[in-house]
């Protein structure tokens, strides 16, 4: 066998790996549940806000929208604090000064209200499954 030819194998045995590993994190994430994949948004909606592509464009329309309809909530502030700067709960209930439990359930509160808007459909289903 020559070199070219185990660098052809050794890239398509490589390419195959990469394509499996793709689909696997594909359909996990297609069995996270919608406040797992809301959470993710937030952790990449900085990223996506970048890109002028016109389905990224629409879907942060969406989640802008859905970050206004909770702007008015007095811990609003922990969605930018938490995913977008990536602070620790503890940090961020020093912000408040606060307990981390109290930063957790407001978080969650602050989560499922977005939720119910991105992913209006998937959550309704989620409520009438538990």
């Amino acid at each position: 066998m020559t070199i070219d030819e185990m660098i052809k194998r050794t890239a398509k045995a490589t390419a195959r790996e990469i394509v499996e590993q793709s689909k696997q994190k594909r359909q996990k994430d297609s069995q996270l549940g919608s406040f797992k994949k809301t959470e993710r948004i937030l952790y990449e909606y900085p990223h996506w806000q970048n890109m002028n592509e016109a389905e990224t464009v629409k879907f942060c329309n969406l989640v802008e929208k859905a970050l206004e309809s909770v702007s008015s909530d007095p811990y609003f502030k922990i969605i930018e604090l938490k995913y977008f700067q990536k602070w620790t709960h503890e940090r961020i209930a020093e912000f408040f000064n606060v307990d981390v439990s109290v930063i957790s359930r407001r978080r969650t509160k602050l989560i499922n209200a977005l939720r119910s808007i991105i992913f209006s459909a998937e959550f309704i289903r989620e409520l009438y499954e538990s």
